[in-house]
């Protein structure tokens, strides 16, 4: 399951079944990410779309 920005729409990380959140970012000629992470917790990321630049808070844990 992608996240998206709250402010425009654009995917920015990917949220793993496990709970864990998985950002890749860039391409090589052969395919392969040049940043490939997984982060356990919350995040504060600011949106990649350069026209845009909001901050979106991902919480690790759901609100209710």
């Amino acid at each position: 399951m992608f996240v998206t920005c709250e402010k425009c729409g654009k995917k920015l990380i990917e949220r793993l079944p496990n709970g864990l959140w998985r950002f890749r970012f860039g391409k090589r000629d052969n395919g392969i990410s040049v940043v490939d992470m997984e982060i356990h917790g919350s995040i504060k990321m600011q949106c990649l779309k350069r026209s845009c630049k909001h901050i979106n808070v991902l919480n690790y844990f759901p609100l209710k």
